[in-house]
C-alpha cells in the first residue's frame, strides 16, 4: 500500500519536488499511495476551476460548486464557534488569532480532504501554519490513524529564484523532533514551476529571513502528542480505505458536479440558439458605398443576419423571400428542470438540505422531508465539528507547549471550552420565548435564562435577579406572527 519514497516522488516530481533532494535528508517510507496523489491533484484542479471536463468550444464552464459547498458547511458550523482557553491568557490570545481565521481554513479543509495546522513561534508569538494536502505528506500514524510523522514543504519566490524548505516533524515516545533544510534553485521562472526537477542547492536557513530563528534539528520531550494537528473531512476514504488523508466534502457528488456543469451549459446554449433574430436579404436594404455592404440599423446589427438572393434564373423574389424572422420556442424550463434536479441529487450526496444549492422554490417537498432534509445537514456539521474539537484541542495544546518554551505559561494542563451553538435545528428567536415563558411559569429559573441568552456567568446572574428580585420579566407570545421583529426585555 505504502510507496517507497523514491517511487513515489518519481511519480509526482513534475508536480512537486526532486526525488533525488528528499532521499538525501529523509531515509523514509511516504504513507499516501499512488491513487490518492492522484486524487489530491484532481481536487486542487477542482477547487481552482480548472477541471478536466471544461471546455470553451461546447460552453462548459466552471461552476465553482466545489467552493461552495465546502464554503456553506463551513460557515454553518464556524458560523457561532465560540471557543478559548482558559487556563493560560496569553496562550488564549494567541489562540482566539487562530479561531478568527477558522472559517475561511476550514473551507480549505473540506475542499481538500484535510489541511494541517502547524503552531510555530516568531517575534515572540505564536502563529498557526496552514498547510494544504499537496504540502504535505504523512510518514507515520497509529492505530487510530492519528498522523504522528509528516513532512511539510514550504517555498518562497523571490525574483527569478525559488526557495525551498523541508520539515519533518516525528513524536514518538514523548519526543516531537523537529529537522528544517533548505534550498535554493536560481535563474528559475515562476510560471514553470511544474517543469522544474530539484530544489537546487541547500543553503544555510538563516539565507531567508523567514526562516533565520529555525534550528536544523532540535526536539521537544515531555509532550504526549504530536506538536501539529491533521483535520480529516469525516467522509469515508473509498479511494484507498488504509489511508490516514482525508476525502473532500463533495467527493462523492464530483461526477454530479459533472454533469451540473455539462447541463447548465445546455442551459445557457438554449438561449444563444434560440435568440431571436431577422434574416433579411442584402437587397432589403440600403447599401454602403464605401464597403458596399448593406447598412444595418444602427444599435440593432445583432438581430440581423443578412444573404444573398440569387437572381441569375430572372425569377421574381417572392417578399416572404426577403425577409425571414427567426424566433424558435425556448425550452429554457425543462432545461433549467433538469439542472435543479441535478443540483438536489448533489446536496443529498453531500449532507447539504434541499434549497442550499437548488431552487428553494423548487423544493417541493412535505414537512416530515424538509425535516430530514435539515437534519441530514445537522449530522454533517455535527461530524464536521466533531472532528474539529480535536484539532482545537491539539493545536491550544501545541501553543500552550511553545508559551512554556517562551517563558509565558508554567504549567502543562490547557483547558479549551468550545460551544459550537446549535441554531441549525433552532429557531433562536422561538426558542428563546420559549425559555421566557417558562421562567415566568416558573418552571426554568431566572438566572439560568440569563446564563444562556445574555452570555452572563451564573454568578453574575445570580447576583443580578437577586438585586432585581422584585421585577418581572417581560416577553413575546411564541406565536406572534410579528416575534421576530420585537425585542426581548429582561427587567
Amino acid at each position: 500500500m505504502f510507496t517507497a519514497i523514491k517511487k513515489f516522488l518519481e511519480r509526482i516530481k513534475n508536480r512537486m519536488f526532486a526525488t533525488k533532494d528528499i532521499n538525501k535528508f529523509f531515509d523514509i517510507d511516504i504513507a499516501m499511495s499512488n491513487d490518492m496523489v492522484d486524487s489530491i491533484d484532481l481536487w486542487n484542479k477542482i477547487l481552482e476551476n480548472k477541471q478536466p471536463w471544461l471546455s470553451e468550444e461546447k460552453g462548459v464552464k466552471s461552476l465553482a460548486l466545489a467552493q461552495g459547498i465546502s464554503e456553506e458547511l463551513s460557515k454553518t458550523s464556524t458560523r457561532e464557534l465560540i471557543s478559548k482557553v482558559i487556563s493560560n491568557d496569553f496562550v488564549n490570545q494567541e489562540y482566539q488569532e487562530f479561531i478568527k481565521d477558522m472559517n475561511e481554513n476550514l473551507q480549505w479543509a473540506l475542499g481538500e480532504g484535510g489541511v494541517v495546522f502547524k503552531p510555530y513561534v516568531s517575534d515572540n508569538q505564536i502563529f498557526v501554519d496552514v498547510v494544504h494536502a499537496d504540502k504535505f505528506f504523512p510518514v507515520t500514524f497509529n492505530g487510530r490513524k492519528k498522523i504522528t510523522a509528516g513532512i511539510f514543504v514550504e517555498q518562497i519566490f523571490k525574483g527569478k529564484n525559488v526557495y525551498t524548505r523541508l520539515e519533518y516533524q516525528k513524536y514518538e515516545n514523548g519526543v516531537n523532533t523537529f529537522e528544517n533544510y533548505a534550498f535554493m534553485k536560481k535563474d528559475y521562472s515562476q510560471g514553470n514551476y511544474s517543469f522544474y526537477t530539484d530544489f537546487g542547492n541547500q543553503i544555510p536557513l538563516d539565507t531567508i529571513p523567514e526562516w533565520k530563528d529555525l534550528e536544523e534539528h532540535f526536539e521537544i520531550g515531555g509532550v504526549d502528542r504530536p506538536l501539529f494537528s491533521y483535520f480529516k473531512t469525516p467522509v469515508i476514504n473509498t479511494i484507498d480505505k488504509m489511508s490516514p488523508l482525508g476525502v473532500p466534502c463533495y467527493v462523492k457528488a464530483i461526477n454530479l458536479i459533472k454533469d451540473a456543469e455539462e447541463q447548465y451549459s445546455r442551459y445557457i446554449w438554449e438561449f444563444i440558439a434560440g435568440e431571436m433574430a431577422v434574416e433579411a436579404s442584402g437587397d432589403a436594404f440600403e447599401i454602403d458605398s464605401h464597403t458596399h455592404e448593406p447598412k444595418l440599423p444602427e444599435g440593432k446589427k445583432r438581430l440581423y443576419r443578412t444573404y444573398d438572393i440569387d437572381n441569375s434564373s430572372g425569377q421574381t423574389t417572392n417578399i416572404n423571400d426577403l425577409i425571414k424572422v427567426h424566433a424558435p420556442q425556448l425550452r429554457d424550463a425543462n432545461y433549467a428542470a433538469g439542472f435543479n434536479d441535478i443540483l438536489k441529487r448533489i446536496e443529498f450526496e453531500c449532507g447539504l438540505s434541499y434549497g442550499d444549492l437548488s431552487d428553494p422554490q423548487q423544493v417541493d417537498k412535505t414537512a416530515e422531508e424538509i425535516k430530514s432534509s435539515k437534519q441530514r445537514k445537522y449530522d454533517t456539521v455535527s461530524a464536521i465539528q466533531d472532528s474539529l474539537n480535536t484539532v482545537l484541542e491539539d493545536i491550544a495544546y501545541a501553543m500552550n507547549v511553545y508559551a512554556i518554551g517562551m517563558g509565558k505559561s508554567k504549567s502543562m494542563e490547557c483547558v479549551v471550552e468550545t460551544d459550537w451553538g446549535d441554531s441549525i435545528l433552532t429557531d433562536t428567536e422561538k426558542q428563546r420565548n420559549i425559555d421566557l415563558q417558562e421562567v415566568n411559569a416558573g418552571l426554568m429559573p431566572e438566572w439560568k435564562y440569563k446564563v444562556k441568552w445574555q452570555g452572563m456567568s451564573e454568578e453574575e446572574a445570580k447576583r443580578e435577579v437577586a438585586e432585581n428580585s422584585d421585577d418581572g420579566i417581560e416577553y413575546d407570545d411564541a406565536d406572534d406572527e410579528d416575534d421576530a421583529e420585537e425585542d426581548v426585555n429582561v427587567n
